[in-house]
């Protein structure tokens, strides 16, 4: 009797996979991805790689989606798709990722999941962007406050939202999700798993953004005194040119007290500076920080990572006010105090630079055109890291890469070598443009 039982389970088991249809049909067979599946067929080398890989996460931009980004960029589109036929498959590769990611996969704690947006050699107005990300660049996904809804945040901390509707679990429950767990029942999701014979599609409601250089990304948030600190130093090609990044960006605030203190750095002093604000060979997203991990910095002396008993994540005395900012090469935490190496020591919190008035001129900005309207997301400080998320990681080890890093670049042995005065590429303008350009010529061919 076991034995039927047993057979008739893994029957029952082999009919429902070989039941599940492939990626085509479940992208056809939904009302709303019809603009997907045209796109598809029109790059089929894309889709025949989509299609082949084995236990996948399709995000999958809606119509709307496709719509949205199509009318808010106007016409851009044949010029920039014959120079790079190639943007549009990095764009639907952005959207794929590694591993089965189901409804009751995504909790509280967001995930930083890897994907297939692994390319660093395609060209937006004569520079470089793309993903030089060890395993493939990544987005976060996790549910928002409520907890009932997938968001996928990616570049620039632009947010998209899985909007395939369902019914909660017990419709009985009228309390809100954040008291399911208290009753033993698992939080109401307004979303469900499309599966097809290779893993899970969930719809989204917006398009994912490949994250930016970090020259772009300091641009995008105003972050104009690094931006122009990073310029003077002869820094920015060298930072770009690394893999594996996790740089701690503070905001000009913070450069305006260290101003205010009235210290006069040379060049190379600065360019110091500036390298114990950055680790190489590791992403670190916060979900990897713990309390006294020590990071190596190219400066060559470490920083360490002291998280309080409220669950604020400080690096050496600066608190970290913004958190997992993606950007093409690692992740950015933006910080509220410039780190300096001679106060190592210094408590968490402690302010090591005097108050500055308002009206003082922001130190390194002169010749940085900032943009004319600033992401909020990266600028405002948030509590994300400050709660209990972090003291909640499961693991004290940060997400380490080989990397492809350039001849530019060292490891913690040494500092990163400069070259001649990149500047800061005004490159936000050009990838916005090019991707809204380049699925727009897609989307209507």
């Amino acid at each position: 009797m076991r034995s039927n039982t047993l057979f008739l389970a893994a029957a029952a088991l082999a009919t429902a996979t070989a039941q599940a249809p492939d990626l085509a049909t479940a992208i056809q067979t939904q009302d709303n991805l019809s603009t997907l599946f045209g796109l598809l067929g029109q790059v089929s080398n894309t889709t025949a790689f989509l299609a082949s890989q084995d236990n996948v996460t399709l995000f999958a931009p809606s119509d709307d989606a496709f719509a949205s980004i199509v009318s808010e960029g106007g016409i851009f589109s044949i010029e920039q798709a014959a120079i790079d036929p190639g943007l549009i498959e990095q764009i639907l590769r952005y959207h794929l990722y590694k591993g089965v990611i189901k409804a009751a996969d995504i909790g509280e704690i967001p995930q930083f999941v890897p994907g297939y947006l692994n390319y660093s050699g395609f060209v937006l107005d004569g520079e470089v962007s793309g993903s030089n990300v060890t395993g493939g660049q990544v987005v976060s996904v996790g549910l928002d406050e409520a907890e009932e809804n997938a968001i996928v945040t990616s570049g620039i901390k632009a947010t998209s939202q899985v909007i395939k509707a369902v019914s909660p679990p017990n419709p009985s429950c009228t309390e809100p999700a954040q008291k399911h767990r208290n009753h033993g029942l698992t939080p109401k999701r307004n979303f469900q798993d499309i599966e097809f014979d290779n893993g899970v599609i969930h719809i989204i409601d917006k398009l994912l953004l490949i994250p930016l250089s970090i020259s772009a990304t300091l641009i995008a948030g105003n972050f104009t005194a690094l931006a122009g600190a990073a310029t003077a130093a002869d820094l920015v090609e060298p930072l770009e040119s690394l893999s594996d990044v996790t740089i701690f960006c503070p905001n000009n605030d913070a450069f305006l007290k260290l101003a205010a203190s009235g210290a006069n750095v040379s060049d190379a002093q600065l360019a110091e500076i500036l390298q114990y604000h950055v680790v190489q060979g590791a992403v670190g997203y916060s979900t990897t920080l713990s309390n006294d991990m020590q990071l190596p910095t190219l400066a060559g002396d470490n920083l360490t990572v002291t998280i309080d008993e409220d669950g604020g994540v400080f690096v050496n005395n600066a608190r970290v006010i913004n958190s997992d900012i993606l950007i093409a090469n690692g992740v950015l935490h933006v910080i509220d105090t410039v780190l300096n190496p001679a106060e190592a020591d210094a408590a968490p919190g402690a302010d090591q630079q005097p108050s500055v008035t308002l009206g003082s001129v922001v130190p390194f900005t002169s010749g940085i055109e900032p943009e004319t309207s600033v992401y909020s997301e990266l600028t405002q400080t948030t509590s994300f890291v400050a709660a209990d998320l972090v003291t909640a990681a499961p693991s004290s080890t940060m997400a380490a890469g080989g990397g492809n890093g350039s001849a530019a670049s060292t490891t913690s042995e040494g500092p990163v070598q400069q070259t001649g005065n990149a500047g800061v590429k005004r490159e936000l303008p050009a990838l916005a443009v090019a991707v809204v350009g380049a699925v727009a010529f897609a989307v209507n061919m």
